[in-house]
């Protein structure tokens, strides 16, 4: 049977989705990620020159073992199946018009927030930033005490942020509940799912000592108007993790550590600096007044690629070193290695 080709592609900054069905009003579309070896930091895009080899196939396997995860818990999520080595097969929902609330009793539509957890504080935690340059105060934050670098909080902590938008932008719960449509009664179940997504990711990765710290999921409403986990969860990517490297010394074991690089090369500082230059003259293109993104030298290009391989490995019980030429070490090895080129690398 000839393989039906798909009517539209989508390109994102670290996967490509394919359509092959669209969706009704409401009934679901069928469809395919298609993950890369891309990434992006500092809303920039992909970084095209810097592809960190097996990263495509590693994350789809962490996504994949964490959407079954979902499935044994029984929380409904919009993952079909594996589709090959770097992609996943899913459905489809509609995607609301940017900038518009969505008209409260939709079906089928995928829900334009993120929902944030919080696990612990992270040192590069926005929220400790708002508050030490005294934008927000932890009360207004949501907090009920301060709260602390690399401190469990008491509870998972949610909020909210835009999904469509050209740039997310930080929302109360009203402002969620009202952008996406929902009464109170639904958001106090989306809060509990969150909650719930949030401590199987979190059980799951603390077996192999990694430190779930905090993440997002995306939310949707299926055909029958229940809610359901949709796009990828779980992944260095989405979410941020923390190990020790021995002797109480913490580091980043995510895409927080490729930040990390960027922000001690001081490019970050350039990237702010011109976001502010566009926003003064009022222009969309803040890339213009920003020196091209800084080639990430090999040896940190490597690890990173044995970051996520590792990760699928031990996450994911997917051993990809001998395709890529590489016998795995274990994350808590790796995090060792980072602690060592952070010292060496990034200050």
């Amino acid at each position: 049977m000839e393989k039906m080709e798909p009517i539209k592609k989508i390109e994102g900054s670290s996967k490509n989705i394919f359509v092959y069905n669209e969706p009704t009003a409401n009934q679901a579309g069928s469809g395919v990620f298609e993950f890369t070896d891309y990434f992006s930091v500092f809303d920039w895009g992909r970084f095209l020159d810097d592809p960190i080899p097996g990263k495509s196939e590693a994350m789809s396997a962490v996504v994949g073992r964490y959407f079954e995860l979902l499935n044994v818990a029984g929380i409904k999520s919009h993952y079909v199946g594996n589709e090959g080595a770097a992609k996943i097969k899913v459905g489809l929902v509609n995607v609301p018009t940017t900038y518009v609330n969505v008209n409260p009793g939709t079906v089928n539509y995928l829900l334009p927030i993120e929902i944030i957890f919080r696990i612990y504080t992270h040192p590069a935690s926005s929220d400790l930033r708002k508050i030490k340059e005294g934008k927000r105060t932890y009360q207004e934050l949501g907090y009920d005490q301060m709260p602390e670098p690399n401190k469990r909080l008491p509870r998972v902590k949610i909020s909210y942020s835009t999904k469509l938008e050209e740039t997310d932008r930080a929302l109360s719960r009203e402002e969620a509940m009202v952008l996406a449509g929902l009464n109170g009664s639904e958001m106090d179940k989306l809060e509990d799912l969150a909650r719930k997504v949030c401590d199987i990711i979190t059980d799951h990765s603390e077996k192999i000592g990694l430190i779930h710290y905090d993440g997002k999921i995306e939310i949707a409403k299926n055909g029958a108007g229940d809610f359901i986990v949709v796009d990828v969860l779980g992944t260095l990517d989405e979410d941020r993790f923390m190990m020790d490297a021995g002797g109480g010394n913490f580091v980043d074991v995510s895409k927080q550590f490729i930040r990390n690089w960027y922000v001690a090369q001081g490019w970050k500082k350039e990237v702010d600096a011109a976001k502010r230059i566009a926003e003064e003259r009022n222009e969309k293109d803040w890339k213009k007044f920003c020196s091209p993104t800084p080639k990430m030298p090999e040896i940190i290009n490597k690890l990173v690629s044995e970051m996520y391989l590792a990760d699928a490995k031990d996450r994911a019980g997917v051993d990809l070193g001998p395709k890529y030429g590489i016998k795995l070490r274990s994350l808590s090895e790796i995090a060792k290695e980072i602690f060592r080129i952070q010292k060496n690398y990034l200050k």
